[in-house]
């Protein structure tokens, strides 16, 4: 009929889905979990990808072997990291186990991201933040078992669950959200103990504005300390297990003498790295950037904006105040970052410049989509392992460079508490464990196969302790060269055999 439009089926159909997913948190979430499987599943069941990832699974199956944390299997993280490998190795110690919990995990934040972004921009522009932020994480080595897709998590859902009672702040009360969103902190920091940070500035801003609620300091006192005694309960919980055990020293080198007693990189080395990291962080930066300035000028959306911003502020702080800087270190300010950036999508037209930039980019140069190192890296591992467990009947083996996990493939025994090689081989490290002596230890136990990468990626190195194992690997009758791929590509490993004598 003339003067009617007729809209086409297909339109019709996508203006109902798009309804569906903007009124259904379910839905939300769904789209969201399939997207993040959809771009880390290249990587699924290869336990090389990362050399983190496949220590912190190494030390998840040891931990359901009985091992002790910090005494029989050493390292400077905080406990909760290796609580949540342990418990998938009970259920199933596997590296596929370990990767779909870890994209569950990176779902849920994402999630978060969403409902944080849903406050103060449209239901369209919150998804495309978070997946932003999925996209972002891949891009930030968060695309397999990193540290950061667990610890990121916690500290969102700590941000949501504040974010959403600032009325309740303003009145002068907390609750039992307001309870569980700093004990998610407390949990971040049991993960890693720089996420402190994060938690401060949360905790000030809920005093802050308890103490523009008109309470007496004494009424706002009281409530800060139950906050704060709800962000220290896991690390609490921890020290009294420790010091119960009476291993409270083991701990206390562990994740805090430690980080301040290893030698960290040279300046020029440092300033390079920072060049590195604010040229890999600036696309998402500048879009987040823009978007800030969007929302700044909405009015009701002002403190929420305000608080994001600060977050952002505080990670990209840390990020750049770290006397050594990696990759992986941005992933904590991922989350803020994204957020921010849905007042861009929101705000801003056309969105497919921020689309193809923050998301589009960030997963081209991603380890998880170079599909060709991904289509060789299950065979390879796989002929490694098969190799090394043929030519070490007796199961004495040391690894002496990145593939720790070869120990569980195995099913050898660690040779040492410092299973993680670069603690006995990077010049600047500090463990509180003599790296020589444990050295000697380990070579007078006549290891019969060492797995040596070549070269091994450190600089500086411990020369007494390499010049050891390569003393002891030139008595080995047999070697054998293999390359295998992580998420840098290419890793050649030379596997020294018949070295027992």
């Amino acid at each position: 009929m003339a003067g009617m439009r007729m809209e086409a089926p297909d339109a019709g159909r996508v203006g109902r889905l798009a309804r569906i997913v903007a009124d259904s948190r379910l839905a939300q979430f769904t789209c969201l979990l399939a997207f993040a499987a959809l771009i880390r599943c290249p990587a699924w069941g290869e336990w090389n990808f990362g050399i983190d990832d496949q220590f912190y699974a190494l030390v998840g199956e040891r931990l359901a072997k009985g091992d002790l944390l910090y005494v029989d299997i050493w390292d400077r993280k905080g406990p909760l990291l290796y609580l949540i490998f342990t418990a998938i190795a009970l259920v199933s110690p596997t590296m596929l186990a370990y990767q779909l919990v870890a994209t569950l995990s990176a779902a849920l934040g994402a999630y978060g991201v969403n409902r944080i972004a849903r406050m103060i921009a449209t239901p369209g522009s919150a998804m495309l933040a978070a997946l932003s932020y999925l996209a972002l994480l891949s891009r930030f080595e968060g695309d397999n078992l990193e540290a950061g897709v667990f610890f990121n998590t916690l500290i969102i859902a700590a941000a949501w669950l504040l974010l959403s009672r600032f009325d309740r702040l303003r009145e002068g009360r907390i609750d039992a959200g307001l309870l569980t969103g700093f004990f998610c902190a407390g949990m971040g920091i049991a993960i890693k103990q720089t996420v402190a940070l994060e938690g401060a500035l949360f905790g000030l801003t809920a005093i802050l504005l308890l103490a523009r609620s008109g309470r007496s300091v004494i009424g706002v006192a009281w409530r800060a300390g139950l906050l704060a005694l709800a962000g220290s309960l896991p690390m609490l919980a921890t020290g009294l297990f420790y010091w119960m055990d009476g291993h409270f020293a083991d701990l206390w080198n562990a994740i805090a003498t430690s980080n301040f007693a290893r030698g960290y990189a040279d300046p020029a080395i440092r300033v390079q790295r920072i060049f590195t990291m604010a040229g890999m962080l600036g696309i998402p930066m500048v879009f987040s950037g823009i978007g800030l300035h969007a929302l700044h000028r909405q009015r009701e959306q002002r403190p929420i904006a305000r608080l994001v911003a600060l977050w952002a502020f505080v990670a990209l702080a840390l990020i750049f105040s770290f006397p050594n800087i990696y990759v992986h270190y941005a992933q904590s300010a991922l989350a803020p970052l994204a957020i921010l950036c849905a007042g861009y999508f929101a705000h801003r037209r056309p969105v497919w410049p921020g689309l193809i930039a923050v998301v589009g980019l960030s997963l081209a140069l991603s380890g998880t989509f170079h599909l060709h190192d991904r289509w060789r890296a299950r065979p390879a591992a796989a002929a490694l392992v098969g190799y090394v467990d043929r030519e070490t009947p007796q199961k004495r083996l040391l690894v002496w460079g990145a593939p720790n996990y070869l120990y569980a493939k195995i099913g050898a025994d660690p040779v040492s508490p410092l299973a993680f090689s670069p603690h006995l081989y990077e010049g600047r490290e500090w463990t509180g464990l003599d790296e020589r002596r444990e050295v000697r230890r380990i070579l007078a136990a006549r290891p019969e196969t060492v797995v040596a990468q070549t070269p091994l990626p450190s600089s500086p190195l411990n020369e007494a302790t390499v010049a050891m194992v390569d003393a002891y690997t030139r008595t080995c009758r047999k070697q054998r060269r293999f390359t295998i791929y992580d998420h840098n590509g290419e890793q050649v490993h030379t596997v020294f055999f018949a070295c027992a004598g």
